[in-house]
């Protein structure tokens, strides 16, 4: 029987945690798996910050990643399989050393390297919180917003903004770049020239949201070629993870990159659809099979889809090459998260290459060998480890 528990694993898309939530009660902790919007408006906040009614409040323990985080920290902490029991525990161990609590779990997951997106300065100490090694993406629309303010002309935004680039790269070991294509234009785009974004610059600079999406596909076009230069991937956030934003939703189907990726000039970039593009996991897969240059993260989708995530690797498995699926979590300020992800992906993994050894579809070696592969050796090829 496939025992992958003990092999170490890569982290491939995570954020900061934050010692704010050392001490947590029980909703919030439920409700650090809750990507929705809330149902109690504020004004100048954004939806899914909005606070929240009883009504809402009772189905945060219900959803079924929160079902699987309990069982599974039930077993580390050696508490009864209820969030209140739980939390209780954790908050116990956070109170006398929210470090080891963070390393109990690090290890009990095998996390060995995280892939981190934040904008925290390199020196951060909060950076050193999480265990093992942490490897960083440069976060692209931060960048473009702030250099915008500063420059005077496209060329000047340009230059400034890919010289951040390469200085994140080449001085700080920076390993990609994180890219919100989908959220701010929508992926079904086509290059811009320089002379149009020269254009557009000004209209954008004074607020014109569609003048300023046709700047940002021409920094992400030029930020294509630069990760050719610099060898580094370019991660896209891709699929839905509960969230809103402006536009239609279905501008995340990765299906829409295909025009795109596929130009002569972009074919030696690599390029990294996060969260498995869920929903369109299966869209994903097949961009990576026929797309020498794209790999897929299936952070938050492992291990927000806790319950179908069997079918979810069957999925990406199904059809994408093995050498280049990758695990992540998606997690962001409890550790909970990032470890969840790491256990689920193990569990799914062992069912999935499982069920293909049963059936005659590999041999338990190759299964084996495939497992390690994508919850640590893919990662640790693409970034050079």
């Amino acid at each position: 029987m496939l025992d992958f528990s003990q092999a170490p694993v890569i982290d491939n898309h995570c954020h900061p945690l934050d010692t704010a939530k050392s001490a947590m009660t029980p909703e919030l902790l439920a409700r650090e798996f809750f990507h929705g919007m809330g149902d109690l408006p504020k004004a100048g906040v954004k939806g899914r910050h909005w606070g929240a009614t009883d009504e809402l409040r009772y189905h945060f323990p219900f959803m079924g990643v929160v079902q699987t985080m309990v069982c599974q920290l039930a077993r580390v902490l050696e508490c009864p399989p209820e969030l209140e029991a739980v939390a209780a525990e954790r908050n116990r161990r956070t109170s006398e050393s929210f470090t080891d609590y963070v390393r109990l779990l690090y290890q009990d997951g095998r996390i060995s390297a995280t892939v981190l997106d934040t904008g925290v300065p390199v020196n951060d100490p909060i950076l050193s919180l999480m265990p093992g090694r942490v490897m960083r993406l440069f976060q692209m629309s931060p960048a473009v917003k702030r250099l915008l303010d500063e420059a005077e002309s496209y060329t000047e935004l340009l230059r400034s903004y890919q010289e951040a680039v390469e200085t994140a790269v080449r001085r700080d070991g920076f390993v990609g770049v994180k890219a919100h294509l989908a959220e701010e234009v929508g992926f079904g785009v086509e290059p811009v020239s320089a002379i149009e974004a020269e254009t557009a610059f000004g209209p954008a600079k004074k607020g014109d949201p569609e003048a300023y999406r046709r700047l940002y596909v021409a920094l992400f076009c030029a930020t294509l070629l630069q990760g050719q230069e610099l060898g580094v991937p370019i991660h896209l956030h891709a699929g839905i993870t509960g969230g809103v934003w402006n536009g239609p939703i279905s501008n995340a189907d990765p299906f829409l990159l295909v025009p795109l990726l596929t130009r002569p000039e972009f074919l030696q970039t690599k390029v990294v659809l996060l969260h498995g593009a869920h929903p369109w996991i299966m869209h994903a897969a097949a961009v990576a099979h026929a797309l020498p240059h794209v790999w897929v993260d299936m952070g938050w989708t492992t291990p927000w889809i806790s319950l179908r995530l069997v079918e979810c690797y069957r999925e990406i498995v199904g059809m994408a090459p093995l050498s280049k699926v990758m695990i992540g979590s998606g997690g962001h300020g409890t550790p909970e998260i990032a470890w969840l992800a790491a256990v689920t992906a193990k569990i799914a993994l062992r069912e999935v290459l499982g069920d293909a050894v049963r059936l005659s579809l590999m041999a338990e070696r190759q299964a084996e060998r495939v497992g390690r592969m994508i919850l640590h050796d893919n990662a640790a090829r693409l970034y050079g480890l």
